[in-house]
Order: C-alpha cells, then sequence, then structure tokens
C-alpha cells in the first residue's frame, strides 16, 4: 500500500474529537451488556474452563473433555482475572473491553494512512458497524481478540514496527487456531510488500518478528503432543464432530451456506457496493495503486485461507469465522468510496447506505426451521432475560429442572452461564422421555420434525416474546 506518514500522537486533540463518539458508544454498549450472561456455546467453555484453571491452580495439564487442543491463553486470562478480582460477569465484560477499544484506534490508524481526513468518520462506521463485530463486543470473544492483533500487525507491517508486529503475532497465535491462518495472511503480505526477489536477505529480516511467536506456539504445541499425545483434536473429543468430512453433496451444500454467510447480516449491501465501484476501475487505464492492490490481496488470501476448511468439514461454517473478510470487505468498499483514484467522489450517500445495511443485519432473523448466526448480530440480546424471566418461572410454578429438557446453547450449568452458583442444568431434550422442554428459537439444533412435533403434539405452558426472540416452555400432552 501507498502510506502516508501518520503524525498525530494519541493524546491530539483532533484524533480525540474524531474517535469520542466511537469510545463512548462502546463504553455505553459495554456498560448496558455489563450482566449479561455466557451466550453461545464457544463462551461458556471458556466460563468452564476458567473455572476448572481457578480449581486446579491454573495447570497447563487440562481433561481432554476441555482441552481445545490449542493455547487456552483467552481461558487463563480469563481465569487470572477472576482470580485478581472475583469471579463475575462484570469482570469478564470489562476484560473484552480495552480489546474493542483497540480495535477503535487500530482502525483509526489504518484508515488514517491513506483516506482524507474529511472521510474518515464515515470510513470508520463502515468498518464498526460490522453486526458480527458488534455481536463479538458483547461476549466473551476470542474473536474479538484475534481482530485486535490482525490489525495491530497490519499497521506494524505498514509502519515498519518490528517489535508490535511481534507482539501481534505471538497475540494471533495464542488467540485462536483460526489465528494461525491470520498470521499466515499477514506474513505473506509482508512478503508481497517488502520482499524483494533478487536480494534473498529481505526475507530473512521479513522473518524475524515471526520468530518469538512460532518458537512459543511450536513450543506449546511440542509440550501438548509430548503430555497428551494429540494436537489439534482427537477422536474422542468434544468437538470431534466438527471435523468430519463431508462428501460430495456436503461439499456444495457448505459452498451455498458460505455464499449465504458472505451476504448475510446486511453484508451483501458492501459486496454490491464494491462490486459496482471496482469493475469500472479495473477497466480504466489508471497509474498502478499500490493501496488497492494491498487491499484486495488481503482480502483474497483471507478468503483462500479461511474457505477451504468451512467448506471440506461438516460443521465450521460459522459467521465469525469470517470476520477477517468482513474486515478487510469493508476496508475495500471505504477505500473505493474516499481514496481510490479514477472515481468521482464523494459518494457519502453510498457510504450511507452500506451502514444502514449492516446496522439492519442485527434484525435479520429467518424461520425456526433455518439455522441462524445468533452469535454474530445483536438480535440475540433479549433472548438473556427472557431465559432468566422462563427459569423464574420454571422455579416459582415447582416444574423440576430435572423434567425439563432443551438444546445449545442452553444446556450448561446454569453457574456457567450467569455465575449464579446454581448447580442445575437442562438435559439434552429428549421428546420420547422429558415431560417439559425449554424451547427457544435461539436453538438452532431441533429439527424440522422435532419443532413440528413440539407445535402439534405438545401444550404451551407459557411463552415470553421480546422483538424476534422467543423462548417457549413446552409441557407433554397426558
Amino acid at each position: 500500500m501507498n502510506t502516508r506518514p501518520y503524525p498525530e500522537a494519541p493524546g491530539n486533540r483532533k484524533v480525540w474529537s474524531r474517535l469520542l463518539p466511537f469510545y463512548a458508544f462502546f463504553i455505553l454498549l459495554a456498560l448496558v451488556t455489563l450482566d449479561l450472561p455466557f451466550f453461545w456455546d464457544k463462551d461458556i467453555f471458556f466460563s468452564r474452563l476458567a473455572h476448572w484453571l481457578q480449581s486446579h491452580h491454573f495447570s497447563l495439564l487440562i481433561p481432554d473433555a476441555l482441552d481445545p487442543g490449542y493455547p487456552p491463553a483467552l481461558a487463563w486470562l480469563l481465569a487470572g482475572t477472576w482470580h485478581v478480582f472475583g469471579t463475575s460477569l462484570q469482570a469478564m465484560h470489562l476484560l473484552m473491553l480495552p480489546f474493542t477499544l483497540g480495535i477503535i484506534w487500530q482502525t483509526h490508524l489504518l484508515l488514517r494512512q491513506f483516506i482524507p481526513d474529511k472521510f474518515l468518520p464515515l470510513a470508520m462506521l463502515i468498518l464498526l458497524a460490522d453486526p458480527t463485530f458488534l455481536a463479538q463486543t458483547v461476549v466473551y470473544s476470542t474473536d474479538l481478540v484475534m481482530l485486535f492483533f490482525m490489525l495491530l500487525a497490519v499497521n506494524a507491517v505498514l509502519l515498519n514496527r518490528k517489535e508490535m508486529l511481534a507482539l501481534a503475532i505471538t497475540g494471533l497465535l495464542f488467540s485462536h487456531m483460526r489465528g494461525v491462518m491470520v498470521g499466515a495472511t499477514i506474513g505473506l503480505f509482508d512478503i508481497y510488500r517488502n520482499g524483494q526477489w533478487k536480494n534473498k536477505i529481505t526475507y530473512i529480516k521479513i522473518l524475524i518478528p515471526y520468530l518469538p511467536g512460532l518458537f512459543l506456539f511450536a513450543g506449546w504445541m511440542f509440550f501438548h503432543l509430548h503430555t497428551k499425545g494429540w494436537i489439534g483434536y482427537h477422536p474422542d473429543s468434544p468437538w470431534a464432530g466438527c471435523y468430519v468430512l463431508v462428501d460430495g453433496a456436503g461439499f456444495l451444500k457448505n459452498c451455498g451456506i458460505v455464499i449465504w454467510r458472505l451476504l448475510d447480516f446486511g453484508h451483501v449491501f458492501v459486496w454490491i457496493t464494491v462490486a459496482v465501484l471496482i469493475f469500472p476501475l479495473l477497466k480504466k487505464n489508471t497509474p498502478r495503486d499500490e493501496s488497492l492492490r494491498g487491499i484486495i490481496f488481503l482480502l483474497t488470501v483471507s478468503v483462500l485461507l479461511t474457505l477451504p476448511t468451512m467448506l471440506i468439514y461438516k460443521m465450521l461454517n460459522g459467521h465469525r469465522y469470517l470476520i477477517p473478510i468482513y474486515y478487510f470487505l469493508s476496508l475495500l468498499a471505504a477505500y473505493l468510496l474516499f481514496a481510490a483514484p479514477g472515481l468521482i467522489r464523494p459518494k457519502k450517500w453510498l457510504a450511507v447506505l452500506i451502514i444502514a445495511g449492516l446496522l439492519s443485519g442485527n434484525f435479520w432473523v429467518y424461520p425456526d426451521k433455518i439455522a441462524k448466526g445468533w452469535d454474530a448480530s445483536l438480535a440475540h440480546l433479549p433472548y438473556h432475560h427472557l431465559r432468566h424471566k422462563m427459569i423464574h418461572y420454571i422455579d416459582q410454578h415447582h416444574i423440576p429442572v430435572s423434567e425439563t429438557g432443551s438444546r445449545t446453547p442452553n444446556t450448561s450449568l446454569f453457574h456457567y452461564v450467569e455465575l449464579n452458583g446454581d448447580p442445575r442444568a437442562f438435559s439434552w431434550a429428549d421428546l420420547t422421555r422429558d415431560n417439559y422442554v425449554f424451547y427457544s428459537n435461539i436453538c438452532n439444533v431441533f429439527t424440522d420434525e422435532e419443532i413440528d412435533q413440539l407445535k402439534t403434539d405438545w401444550l404451551v405452558e407459557q411463552e415470553y416474546r421480546c422483538l424476534q426472540v422467543r423462548v417457549t416452555l413446552y409441557k407433554r400432552k397426558k
């Protein structure tokens, strides 16, 4: 990318006046959602693992049932935070807030290098209005941490900050296994930008900042392999079902699902904008635009490294896996709108359309029989209050939890979800055995047949609704 110097310090009044509305919004969002329980299966998993680490003196040897197969740095961080400040939902949410604020600063730093100052607020809105990003700011999210270190790494490459790059790569590798793919994307971008085929020494210089993180990550994986005998996952792993290879029909189905995920929750507006703007630009005889080429390179490599696992495995096609692609796509749209040479500007109304389209994604809810990415938009927020209200109804009417079934994400110990000391849990729903079923359209794993059976053969004991979320307590007909 062609970048310009970045003379403004973080304390600069002009920078703060530009960033203050973004900081204020996300701090307010964090405060409003400070009491939200753990939500999706991955979030509840970190709650379970952090509890185990606290009670086992932060042991490095984790039982297979809780071992994710990669360095669980975020679980250790959560357990350490609870150990110091007490086990609470507020401590968990506040732990995520610095990463959110860091993403805002890194986004500004990135955009400031090639977008005129007067368009920066709109450009930032395009990147930060993404519903999947917004959803990750209100849960305990490895993807939020990964996004922060990804942006830190991109800026480090652009600004030639080797120490910052070493920190960012280490953070990526220890955030999640997908962080390894993002780290590979950054490495290839670094080679694309700074490598010189005729000067081999440049590749050694490029490699040096990556070595600390790679050595630490390889050391942990070797330790894990030596002590446990496996890495990644094993046949008895709770996540083994996610890694089942699909057949030809399954591959084609995954292709359709991934295309849908790429367009879902308002992202279709970003794709249309990019298509409308980029094709006329590519046809023109414009001078070589290194910034545009660099952004397209990041987007293309992210697609090539992310999509294969989503296509060949059965259950690795969630929206949040696409967060790097969403981000670089929005970055490309912002650049085409406000900075690409040869295009008529400004296109403020088109930018407003993108922002409105993305924000509307928080209200995209499909019928019950279509699985939705509830952890990828803010549409899930009413669920927590409704769930708590239904549990109160169950207790008030002395309905045995042991006779009540439900499905993910509502089958973990109440304590792991709400940190309330309650050891009860709903069992995995069995419609041939349970007397009650706690159903919600949040639950994606009820089959179509089970949904039909509940609606036709069971009685509605109680139901609560808020916006597009509902929870229903079904009772077996006598």
